[in-house]
């Protein structure tokens, strides 16, 4: 596996009496999206507020390229770019102007990397427009220009595509992954979209109630269980139905012509030979796949509002 760029050790937030942060440990790796999921108050916002620097551990310590953010602050904390909830420009000046004035507070950052980054987002013949001028898109593109001026090892981005049609979504799920891949940037993505993280993110992190209850691969996240959910179109249905039933022993939904039924992978074909054999004859079948969503779910429990 590639380096570690960002440590959470033991991290904790207490507000009041109430501890909102319980501990957390993981690392982010160069080179990959890591999306952080979690229902509504959760303590995502929380959390990425503690890494890039906007509120200080009750607990613990955050480590980024070695630096330590509680002794060593300035050095770790210019490693980190990173837009949490929308970003902020000036819309009476250009889309350069304003990454003119940004990498003014920045030490050495030359015109030629202004124009590296505006050429990675993809605004080379807008940058000239004022920025009010930009689409909520254009804008997202803008702000992920400014976040990576400095060259940053991780890139932490909270909602990235909150309010995008779904062009713009695809057009910002496309940069993410190219950063990663390409840049080697680690990016830290917080989003409600679970489609989205799911064709977006390498790995993902699902946080609840101030806690880290699970962090694993996508791929790993989605692996499905033995037994598959198989829905099928086949007549007559009443047939069908009853056939199902006596081959698989379980239970059989119907919703209109359409039945569904669980059954181990490797069956399915013996299920299928069955129902010919027995003069039924099928339209369709489809092996239902497990989603993000469903992990999620499975994880949170539905409508969890902490």
């Amino acid at each position: 596996m590639s380096e570690a760029v960002m440590q959470l050790k033991n991290v904790s937030k207490t507000i009041g009496k109430k501890e909102i942060i319980k501990g957390l440990d993981f690392n982010i790796y160069s080179g990959e999206v890591f999306g952080f999921l979690g229902p509504n108050g959760a303590g995502k916002t929380t959390t990425i507020r503690m890494m890039v620097g906007l509120m200080k551990m009750s607990d613990g310590d955050i480590i980024i390229k070695g630096h330590s953010v509680n002794e060593d602050f300035k050095q770790a904390i210019c490693h980190v770019g990173g837009i949490v909830e929308n970003p902020e420009m000036y819309p009476f000046m250009s889309g350069w102007k304003n990454l003119v004035h940004y990498s003014r507070m920045m030490p050495d950052i030359t015109k030629e990397r202004i124009h590296e980054v505006v050429q990675l987002v993809g605004l080379e013949n807008r940058i000239k427009e004022k920025a009010g001028k930009y689409s909520l898109g254009m804008r997202q593109r803008l702000g992920i220009a400014q976040a990576l001026l400095h060259k940053p090892s991780v890139l932490i981005l909270d909602e990235p595509t909150n309010g995008l049609d779904p062009s713009g979504i695809r057009e910002i799920r496309a940069y993410i992954r190219k950063l990663a891949s390409e840049e080697g940037v680690a990016v830290i993505v917080s989003s409600h979209i679970l489609s989205e993280m799911e064709m977006m993110c390498d790995r993902i992190g699902i946080i609840k109630s101030g806690e880290l209850i699970s962090i694993q691969t996508v791929q790993d996240a989605l692996q499905e269980t033995e037994e598959k959910e198989v829905s099928i179109e086949a007549v007559p249905v009443d047939v069908t139905m009853t056939a199902l039933k006596d081959i698989t022993g379980k239970s059989v939904t119907r919703e209109q012509d359409i039945l569904t039924f669980a059954v181990e992978r490797e069956k399915i074909p013996g299920v299928v030979s069955k129902l010919v054999h027995k003069g039924v004859h099928i339209y369709s079948i489809n092996v239902n796949r497990s989603t993000l969503e469903d992990k999620f779910l499975d994880l949170i429990g539905e409508g969890s509002i902490e």
